[in-house]
């Protein structure tokens, strides 16, 4: 058999193994905000923590997360990355902190607006806030969220090629220059 053909069709079947459909549904993130199904989260659920991400990332002079559909990368990746150790974690995180937004809301989480949500994030992610032992679990996940969302913006296409500094094809390296020379003060895109 010859060898080159035998090295193809293996590298050709791992490809193939490698890139399972809920892997590319993840990366194409093709359908729109209305027909989107959730993987791991329910509606209602996929629903609060859009509005709970598009606070972290608001819309400013670039998109926010609802536009930029940060909510549906985090939904697949946390459908096809994640153990079932880490989703139930992040599950009990969830729930711990729709019992406290409740709470500190007076409201039921069905019946909170963004300026409830605003305040629940506010109490949990801005530094100084007192949070008592019975809402640690609460602010963890509020914390979490708040990572996740940060880590989709960064990895976004669009924030990649139009915020961020990117180089398609990097040319010369020219080591300790400033970062305000080499990139007009821009983090780089990987």
């Amino acid at each position: 058999m010859d060898r080159r053909k035998a090295l193809k069709n293996i590298g050709t079947g791992f490809g193939a193994i490698a890139v399972t459909p809920t892997v590319v549904s993840l990366f194409q993130s093709c359908q729109s905000a209305a027909t989107y199904a959730p993987a791991y989260f329910s509606s209602s659920d996929f629903e609060k923590i859009s509005q709970l991400m598009e606070l972290i990332i608001p819309a400013t002079d670039i998109p926010g997360a609802i536009e930029l559909k940060l909510p549906e990368f985090t939904d697949g990746y946390i459908a096809a990355v994640w153990d079932e150790d880490r989703q139930g974690k992040f599950a009990e995180g969830w729930k711990a902190f729709l019992t406290a937004s409740a709470a500190i809301s007076g409201k039921g989480v069905d019946q909170m607006n963004t300026s409830d949500w605003d305040a629940v994030l506010s109490k949990f992610l801005k530094p100084g806030s007192e949070i008592s032992d019975a809402e640690k679990d609460a602010a963890s996940f509020a914390s979490q969220l708040r990572s996740l969302s940060v880590n989709a913006f960064k990895t976004n296409e669009f924030i990649g090629e139009n915020v961020l500094a990117y180089a398609p094809v990097p040319g010369e390296q020219r080591g300790c220059v400033d970062l305000m020379e080499a990139t007009g003060g821009k983090a780089w895109s990987l």
